[in-house]
């Protein structure tokens, strides 16, 4: 059974500019989302997908074939995000923080699908996430929000599965014991829906 994005891969591997720019045009806003919150920096993000897409039509004859378009290009992303974050440290040493992990940028909006959240309880959930490393946050945004599942964000997150699930585990754990008893019933639902 040939992918569904198999088609239109299998053309811009092929040299193909249409097939290339409807590949760059169905993933740009996720893949932007998806920067900001390990970058949160519009240019920095805006720039790191432009030359990720640059390096793919440079190297598109070393490519090979794709199951799905989409997480492939998560995957690049972040794995570009990381290099690029590695040369800004080696050009700043008055930068600090870890290499291997880019901090997840968040906005209440995230976390409130289908919730209609009082500014106070809007500021505990942001201020118990704070609480969360780099990588639990954003294990928590690709199974919750971009919708992926443990498989994929494995491979987007350089992980074995298990440790996905473990990354999520912990993540809701730790929320359930700093997130208020009346915030923790409001979001209960919302996260049963994700988890079962």
């Amino acid at each position: 059974m040939t992918p569904p994005d198999a088609p239109l891969w299998n053309d811009f591997l092929a040299g193909s500019k249409q097939a290339f720019e409807r590949i760059f045009l169905a993933h740009y806003d996720e893949l932007y989302r998806y920067g900001m919150r390990l970058l949160g920096d519009e240019e920095a993000v805006k720039d790191c997908i432009q030359n990720l897409f640059q390096r793919l039509w440079q190297r598109r004859q070393g490519l090979g074939p794709v199951a799905e378009t989409r997480p492939y290009l998560f995957t690049a992303l972040r794995h570009h995000i990381t290099d690029e974050r590695r040369a800004q440290k080696r050009r700043s040493a008055l930068q600090t923080g870890y290499l291997d992990e880019a901090p997840v940028q968040h906005s209440p909006e995230d976390f409130l699908i289908a919730q209609q959240l009082t500014s106070e309880q809007q500021a505990q959930l942001l201020a118990a996430l704070g609480q969360l490393s780099n990588r639990h946050r954003e294990a928590l945004h690709l199974k919750f929000f971009d919708g992926f599942g443990y498989d994929r964000i494995a491979e987007i997150m350089d992980l074995n599965p298990q440790s996905v699930r473990n990354l999520v585990h912990q993540a809701i754990k730790r929320l359930r014991q700093v997130l208020p008893p009346a915030l923790l019933l409001v979001l209960h639902g919302w996260l049963l829906k994700y988890l079962l």
